[in-house]
């Protein structure tokens, strides 16, 4: 069986790309998430459909796009590879065949996987390390210039997009209801509105 799980780093990005090339790859289950891939922690998709997957599906294939929509964090990547070939998920990355080339002799093969996906997990930690480093520097420049305004919140009572400012304004609706007591939690407001558990804390947090 093979399943695909498809990230991007936030709600304003698209997975149709992504989905086409699981979709044409055969998969017959896909997970998708908008979340950042600086780790696994803030990411319920990969924290619980996958490793449900783990406990679900033995011999499966877990077939992605590309590493970096893994995780984009070296520890976290190697754990998630460490625990599949525990549970004898393979995986399949779609931008990098060389992983699925055989040998012939089983050890030779995993260590080959286990060395060619831990040097990608690397190079995309680094990758995203230096455009953090590239904003920092943009935004330290911009400040120097007098031009810094900080980032704009996507979803906002001013937010250019009419369809996020309506999907503001229903998020400070529902939390309202939460603050009078209303049994309402904010994966279920996220899940409404179309957004991230995160954005929704983060509007909360901004409403105080």
């Amino acid at each position: 069986m093979k399943v695909g799980y498809a990230r991007v780093s936030s709600t304003d990005q698209n997975l149709a790309r992504q989905i086409k090339a699981l979709k044409n790859a055969k998969c017959e289950k896909i997970f998708e998430e908008k979340q950042s891939g600086k780790s696994t922690e803030n990411r319920p998709k990969i924290d619980q459909n996958y490793r449900q997957l783990l406990r679900m599906f033995g011999r499966a294939t877990l077939v992605i796009a590309s590493l970096d929509r893994l995780s984009r964090n070296y520890d976290d990547a190697s754990d998630i590879i460490k625990q599949s070939r525990n549970k004898q998920v393979k995986m399949e990355v779609l931008d990098a065949p060389f992983l699925s080339i055989r040998t012939g002799d089983s050890d030779m093969d995993k260590f080959m996987f286990d060395l060619l996906t831990k040097l990608l997990a690397y190079m995309a930690q680094t990758e995203r390390k230096k455009i953090r480093e590239r904003q920092r520097q943009g935004i330290e420049i911009a400040k120097a210039n007098g031009k810094y305004r900080g980032i704009r919140p996507a979803y906002a009572e001013d937010a250019p997009n009419p369809q996020k400012r309506f999907i503001y304004r229903r998020i400070v609706d529902q939390l309202s209801n939460k603050a009078t007591g209303a049994p309402i939690s904010y994966r279920v407001i996220a899940a409404e509105t179309g957004v991230s558990v995160q954005t929704v804390i983060n509007i909360k947090n901004r409403l105080i």
